[in-house]
């Protein structure tokens, strides 16, 4: 019996040192079937809610117009920055087509990561102008 026993803490520590989930070992007079059950494990999970977590929601906002967009006033000053805080309705830009300007705003609240076109650029209809970081 202390040779069964023996064994069996063998085949126990075999199952918790490899990949395995089930170990069997028979011999005269003796049979022993032991099995893990499969647990999912938490550091699996984890990772998968940082991943998404660390990945950033970008929306991005596109010409509904054809011509030049610019971000920069008649003055010099840009309306928008990288880095900066838009709120939704917020205007950041026009789209200025046979000399006609039509404004462009923001859909949504968030911070610019990207202005796609320069100042003064051609955009085409449905072309992304600016990626924000939604909030």
């Amino acid at each position: 019996m202390n040779k069964d026993l023996n064994n069996v803490e063998e085949l126990m520590k075999i199952l918790s040192d490899t990949n395995l989930t089930n170990i069997s070992f028979e011999e005269e007079g003796f049979k022993v079937d032991i099995k893990r059950s499969n647990v999912v494990l938490p550091v699996e999970e984890k990772i998968e809610e940082l991943a998404a977590e660390a990945a950033p929601v970008y929306k991005e906002i596109k010409s509904e117009n054809v011509g030049k967009f610019f971000y920069v006033d008649k003055s010099g000053n840009p309306m928008i920055k990288v880095g900066d805080k838009v709120k939704k309705n917020q205007e950041v830009g026009h789209i200025a087509t046979i000399g006609v300007k039509s404004v462009v705003k923001s859909g949504f609240d968030g911070v610019i990561k990207e202005i796609v076109l320069e100042n003064g650029s051609i955009a085409d209809f449905g072309r992304t102008l600016i990626k924000v970081e939604a909030e």
